[in-house]
């Protein structure tokens, strides 16, 4: 297989999660099978010979899988893995060893693991493929995080009570803004995502969620949104702004027929704390807010009106989470 861009590398690494999660679970569980079977073993709950056999192929499955992807699994315990790339001019592989939050280091191809260097900050320009495979790799678990049905409902909550013709929610994931917004009784929503996983996530709750079949789902890139001009009566955007930059405000601009509406959410700069396969994502157009007043800035410098802002503080078991609500007026 070919060499792999650093963005590449860790857009495919955010995919491999899932399968590096399992793998690490029967690893351990295989291990303490493995140990029980052996004269004088200690039981245990997990089974016997049969149980450990099955740990086994699977385990040889999840490491096909990763190997299938280009990359090279060169430990199993812990888990070391390489993507094979090209780094100013020479060989070299990009490194993940178990328990690296990020795909942040590198070795020549001839000097193995001793070898090994920092990434260097700014190693490539992120493709809209690129991208949307760090979302595909999020996809599966988007859900289990409870704080974007909380920023939905605030974003539609302040849309108002006249029913939109027509809503675009951009940048939708797994549709859990969309379907708030069917609670506004709309005539239908368009609901877009540049990661084909979340949109699937979405269609698979879709049948629960919207009966009525009034949410369109596409794959399709945010800026410019597949809406013609004035085409939309409200617009929503969960939490992605940050990943847009300024063009999104100005194409929704465009989208809205006069006195449409908006609603979006932006994370506090001094609080937003990206990992680096996400962090490259992060446009320099866009500005993120410290207060109230500069959210406000940027839907009114991009040409809204009536502009309102709120900050919205949920606290969890180890930190409290806020981000500003955001809703304007196209005049």
């Amino acid at each position: 297989m070919g060499l792999f861009t650093v963005p590449e590398a860790r857009a495919e690494l955010a995919r491999l999660r899932p399968v590096l999660d399992e793998l690490v679970r029967l690893r351990a569980d295989a291990a303490e099978l493995a140990a029980s079977l052996r004269p004088g073993g200690r039981e245990t709950a997990l089974g016997g010979m049969p149980e450990w056999k099955a740990a086994q192929a699977r385990l040889d499955d999840l490491m096909t899988t990763v190997q299938r992807t280009g990359a090279e699994l060169k430990g199993f315990a812990p888990l070391l893995i390489d993507f094979p790339a090209e780094l100013d001019g020479a060989d070299v592989l990009l490194c993940w060893l178990e328990g690296d939050a990020e795909l942040s280091w590198y070795h020549r191809a001839d000097l193995g693991f001793a070898g090994r260097r920092r990434l260097p900050d700014k190693v490539a320009v992120v493709t809209e493929e690129i991208a949307a495979g760090l979302f595909d790799g999020i996809a599966a678990h988007y859900d289990e995080d409870t704080f974007h049905g909380l920023v939905a409902d605030a974003l539609v909550d302040g849309l108002g009570c006249t029913a939109p013709e027509r809503v675009l929610d951009v940048a939708t994931g797994t549709g859990v803004a969309a379907f708030a917004a069917l609670r506004l009784d709309p005539g239908e929503v368009l609901a877009i995502d540049l990661s084909p996983g979340m949109i699937a996530q979405a269609e698979a709750k879709a049948a629960a969620h919207d009966p009525g079949k009034r949410i369109t789902w596409q794959v399709a890139s945010a800026v410019p949104s597949p809406v013609e001009d004035e085409g939309a009566d409200a617009v929503l955007c969960a939490s992605s702004l940050h990943f847009l930059g300024a063009a999104a405000l100005r194409d929704w601009l465009r989208a809205l027929r006069p006195g449409g509406r908006v609603g979006f959410s932006l994370p506090l700069a001094s609080a937003f704390r990206p990992s680096e396969a996400f962090a490259a994502l992060v446009p320099t157009d866009l500005k993120l807010p410290e207060t109230e007043d500069d959210a406000a800035e940027l839907a009114s410098g991009a040409g809204f009106t009536e502009v309102t802002v709120k900050r919205l503080d949920v606290e969890t078991e180890d930190r409290v989470r806020s981000v500003f609500v955001v809703h304007a007026t196209r005049p």
